[in-house]
């Protein structure tokens, strides 16, 4: 069972977020009506996530994501966003958040990135290698448009980031997001070209449908990512690429400005660009370069 903690001064957002966790089978919710009560909870009962509010009195969002990542570094926090709250939001994702939903897209959003952010934090450790006494590494991947290899490839580079110590849990969960935005992208966006339009529709049947199509169908079906991971003491890079037509990166303009937060269209890159230290795509806008140092 998944044990889920909303934190939300709200009593109707506690209910309305709850409600929507509550329908997923396995998913226990507890509520706390601000951060304060929040952090009573985690030290009676540690759960496997946390969904916050950001406005709230006593202890904000802000200031409930600095003390779990100081106290309890393996939780990972989603926050809950509205308008006016945007760079408090930003600097909650910088201070160890791993992902957020603005409010209003509760109903179309909130399962799917609470099942994201379960999926990089509860990845398989069990055959972790030991590598404590390795200087560098250097790993190339080639994978098909299985969404279902996405997981086991982020476990395995998890593995070895924290096997050679360069980061912290809470660093860990917000790189895994960063690359399962980044693989899901070269996946969708790239070498099956779905576009943005179809996927911020309350009804995803249509998207999913034109997904599982495309993986069956040439020239899509013949496509594959290409992953580059380099690993130093210092720090670790990823090169991901598709072979999709690529994208022209100039009109993404600042997906770091806090009034970016609320467009789904560019919130893979928002997070990736707030998660890593640099970003890069290369000229065609079919690879992204991702370094996160130590």
């Amino acid at each position: 069972m998944v044990n889920l903690l909303v934190v939300d001064d709200s009593a109707l957002d506690r209910y309305v977020a709850g409600a929507l966790l509550e329908e997923h089978t396995g998913w226990i919710v507890s509520y706390a009506e601000d951060g304060k009560e929040g952090l009573s909870c985690l030290r009676r009962q540690l759960p496997d996530l946390v969904l916050t509010d950001l406005q709230m009195p006593e202890i904000n969002g802000l200031e409930l994501v600095e003390a779990i990542r100081s106290e309890f570094s393996s939780v990972p926090v989603i926050l809950m966003t509205a308008h006016g709250s945007e760079e408090i939001a930003v600097a909650a994702l910088q201070k160890g958040a791993s992902s957020y939903v603005p409010k209003r897209n509760l109903a179309r959003d909130l399962v799917a990135t609470v099942q994201s952010v379960l999926s990089v934090t509860q990845t398989n450790r069990d055959q972790q290698f030991v590598l404590s006494c390795l200087e560098s590494s250097d790993h190339r991947f080639v994978l098909g448009n299985d969404p279902l290899m996405i997981q086991p490839l982020i476990g395995h580079l998890q593995d070895l980031m924290w096997q050679m110590k360069l980061t912290d849990k809470s660093g860990l969960i917000r790189i895994g997001t960063a690359l399962h935005e980044a693989l899901a992208n070269a996946l969708e966006h790239g070498n099956l070209e779905l576009g943005s339009e179809l996927r911020e529709r309350e009804d995803r049947t249509e998207y999913l449908r034109l997904l599982e199509e495309r993986r069956n169908r040439s020239p899509y079906h013949e496509r594959r990512i290409r992953i580059h991971a380099r690993f130093a003491r210092n720090e670790v890079a990823f090169v991901i690429r598709d072979e999709g037509p690529g994208f022209d990166t100039s009109a993404l303009g600042n997906a770091t400005d806090p009034p970016n937060i609320d467009k789904l269209s560019g919130r893979g890159i928002f997070l990736i660009r707030t998660f890593m230290d640099e970003v890069h795509f290369n000229a065609a806008g079919n690879e992204i370069t991702m370094i996160k140092r130590k």
